[in-house]
């Protein structure tokens, strides 16, 4: 099983793990929760997804060691070019850093706004999730491109 019903533990272990980067990182960054554990009421896998903001991402490589140190593993871009990415095992959390003024951040961020609240769109996802989760128990893969069409619908609207 990797679907569950949203936590609210996961506000505060975002809180936990921000307050951890921020204090470790000799850059600058701002932290922000996205994904689905970002947005109450929506199922999610339990992991808890971070968006980083810099001003320069070419420093993140030369600082990666300071997310080593946090318990990360630094996958480079990861197959998204101006992307660093870093993912940690023991409390799951991906962190996806991006240079100010990637597109992928306002993508991100939109996701959320959009989201939260609508209990619409929640209900929605919840449901196909659910479904995807019942037909594919052990294959993440094909669960993530089921949802591909909701995500390219929410996108549409911003």
């Amino acid at each position: 099983m990797y679907l569950f019903e949203h936590k609210e533990i996961w506000n505060s272990e975002f809180e936990h793990e921000k307050d951890l980067i921020i204090a470790n990182y000799a850059g600058g960054i701002e932290i922000l929760h996205i994904g689905s554990t970002a947005i109450n009421g929506l199922y999610a896998k339990d992991c808890i997804d971070l968006l980083g903001v810099v001003e320069d991402i070419s420093e993140v490589s030369s600082l990666s060691q300071h997310f080593v140190n946090l318990g990360y593993v630094y996958k480079g871009e990861y197959g998204i070019a101006g992307r660093e990415y870093f993912a940690k095992k023991h409390r799951k959390v991906h962190l996806h850093i991006f240079q100010t003024g990637n597109v992928n951040i306002e993508k991100h961020l939109n996701f959320v706004k959009v989201m939260q609240g609508n209990l619409v769109f929640i209900a929605e996802l919840n449901q196909i999730k659910q479904d995807l989760h019942a037909k594919y128990p052990h294959d993440k893969d094909l669960y993530q491109q089921g949802k591909k069409l909701f995500y390219d619908r929410i996108n549409a609207l911003l």
